[in-house]
């Protein structure tokens, strides 16, 4: 497949340890995409009549440190960026540059802290795929080269579309495994089995359709499992060393979106390997258009690819 050309990456980082990981990720995607990167931190409004200093003051020391530490990042990592620092919410800044500068991707990390993660990171992640169509990187495991393995969550819904083809599209050289979690019945009864035997084989072929229609020109490794959706991505993880998770942010349907939100929320919380948010609208760059252009097929367990 031909090389797409990545053209711009915007980094969201409140300039603590926690997106460290972020800054390394988004440096190497620059280098290996040869993109232009935006820095974007977002400093809180002060509140009228609460500035420190004298009146004469008209510097923003606050935002001149920041400023500061991001060149010093930036040297020493041997890269160049633009860099946006600025007052006001930090999910309408973001939102505001990505749509600027029309990038592919924006990179963020992960905080550790809940009561952070709740009021920050979730309330701007949560705005951003409705501001944003351009998919959120989650940084927060260490950098150590491009990624090998992908698991795609897919529930056959626009916004899984959306994960597997976004995913494919920015990562082409990982090995990619779409997963489908289902319910299986619990009666006990035998019946019970077989109902489930059919539902596995029939969810199967369905995700192996989604698949193949998705991402015609592109392997993939299709597996259905009955359980929990997070649960089934954290083993894939664990069991296949895998290093990066895709989801889609929205759904077809009111309780699959459910279903959905609270995995998002509970793998962003505490995420097993980097993730990707995928917003249901998102496309492909012009010029870049997802399509068959290659006479590949989505593969069934046991593909070599695996």
């Amino acid at each position: 497949m031909q090389q797409a050309r990545h053209r711009h990456i915007v980094l969201a980082t409140d300039l603590s340890a926690r997106c460290d990981r972020a800054f390394e990720r988004a440096v190497l995607l620059a280098g290996e995409w040869n993109a232009q990167m935006t820095v974007v931190h977002a400093l809180e409004r002060q509140p009228p009549g609460s500035a420190s200093g004298p009146r004469w003051r008209t510097i923003d020391r606050e935002s001149l440190s920041a400023e500061s530490q991001i060149l010093t990042d930036l040297h020493r990592a041997g890269i160049a960026a633009d860099i946006v620092v600025r007052r006001g919410p930090a999910s309408e800044l973001i939102a505001e540059i990505a749509k600027s500068t029309s990038c592919d991707l924006i990179v963020t990390g992960i905080a550790r802290e809940l009561g952070f993660a709740r009021s920050v990171l979730g309330a701007t992640l949560e705005a951003l795929t409705h501001k944003s169509a351009a998919p959120i990187l989650i940084a927060s495991r260490p950098v150590r080269g491009s990624y090998e393995r992908a698991v795609i969550g897919t529930n056959f819904s626009p916004g899984s579309r959306a994960a597997l083809q976004a995913t494919l599209h920015l990562f082409q050289q990982t090995k990619a495994t779409a997963l489908h979690a289902y319910r299986p019945t619990l009666d006990g009864l035998a019946s019970a089995h077989i109902d489930n035997e059919v539902a596995y084989r029939h969810l199967l072929k369905e995700c192996t359709q989604f698949v193949a229609d998705a991402v015609p020109w592109q392997k993939v490794q299709c597996l259905a499992e009955a359980g929990s959706p997070e649960m089934l991505l954290r083993d894939y993880v664990l069991d296949r060393n895998a290093d990066l998770i895709a989801i889609g942010s929205e759904s077809r349907n009111p309780m699959a979106n459910i279903l959905l939100g609270s995995t998002s929320t509970s793998l962003i919380l505490s995420p097993p390997c980097d993730l990707l948010l995928v917003p249901a609208k998102w496309v492909a760059p012009d010029g870049e258009a997802v399509d068959a252009r290659h006479e590949t097929q989505a593969q069934a367990p046991g593909s070599s690819r695996a």
